[in-house]
């Protein structure tokens, strides 16, 4: 199969809660390294997002050790890549700052994911700004195959010291209408529909506009799923049990491994308890430096 990635690449530096700090790629590159370390034989990877000039040739020369990622769709921008200071209060929450914030990335620079034939495309909403809506739009329209949607920094504001903060999500349903599954985390799905809905409230509204799926994750306290099945289902996952190092990207990878499983299977159970392992194991590793164990990791 061929699959489409769509989304902001960050240069990563994580504020650990022990007082330690890492720093790596982050953003998109968590989805396109994961994908590429778990997909099967044969199958291809084309990611569509800039870097800017200072880092491109460094960051293409790390692409190019995953034999299946085509680069053609990687583009070169004047001024820096997005650079992201996650500061860690805990295990679940963070204070981000986000500097250098990419141009929405363009219509025409999808059309590589036209040309290739891919089966599917995963968006992830790194920075809030990655596509606008008239531009998914725009794809829904001329693609008809499967579309996963993270929701992630679209429910994120930027103030005037650059610092993310919380905002509700007013357009939901349009974006919503234009995929086939969505994913969010407990966090963001408090900035989605009314304030007083409850997650199961959340879930109808958004199924019943033709999403088959839709995943809340809770980190350690797991995921869960809701779907179609004669009616709209519920599936509750437990955290997989693992030493958590960094919680970064863990979404991001989570992302990838229910686009990749539910491109296969159309299950939505057997795609989140998927998906949640592997983000687990990403936890297990500091940023993204060693993301490449996840291929081992996986298989065992």
């Amino acid at each position: 199969m061929k699959y489409g990635l769509v989304g902001h690449l960050c240069l990563d530096v994580i504020h650990l809660v022990d007082g330690s700090e890492v720093q790596s790629y982050g953003g998109i590159f968590f989805s396109l390294a994961s994908l590429a370390n778990i997909v099967d034989d044969g199958d291809l990877i084309y990611p569509v997002f800039g870097v800017g000039e200072v880092d491109y040739d460094k960051f293409i020369q790390r692409i190019k050790s995953y034999p299946n990622v085509v680069t053609d769709g990687i583009f070169k921008f004047s001024g820096l890549t997005n650079r992201v200071h996650l500061f860690y209060q805990d295990r679940k929450e963070r204070v981000e700052c986000s500097t250098h914030i990419a141009k929405p990335i363009e219509f025409e620079r999808l059309k590589i994911l036209f040309d290739a034939g891919v089966d599917g495309i995963f968006i992830n909403m790194i920075s809030g700004f990655d596509i606008e809506l008239e531009v998914l739009k725009r794809l829904r329209k001329v693609f008809d195959g499967y579309i996963h949607f993270d929701v992630h920094s679209a429910t994120l504001g930027v103030d005037e010291r650059n610092i993310r903060f919380r905002r509700r999500m007013s357009d939901w349903k349009e974006w919503f209408e234009n995929v086939d599954t969505v994913q969010m985390n407990e966090f963001e799905s408090r900035a989605i529909g009314e304030e007083t809905w409850d997650d199961d409230t959340l879930a109808e509204n958004v199924l019943n506009l033709g999403v088959k799926a839709m995943v809340i994750t809770r980190a350690s306290l797991g995921a869960t799923v809701y779907y179609f099945d004669d009616g709209i289902k519920k599936a509750n996952f437990k955290a997989y049990e693992v030493e958590v190092v960094d919680p970064t990207g863990c979404g991001d990878v989570f992302g990838s491994a229910f686009f990749y499983k539910y491109s296969k299977t159309l299950d939505p159970l057997a795609s989140t308890d998927f998906a949640n392992y592997v983000a687990g194991l990403n936890a297990t590793i500091p940023g993204s430096t060693e993301i490449d164990k996840l291929k081992e990791l996986v298989k065992k």
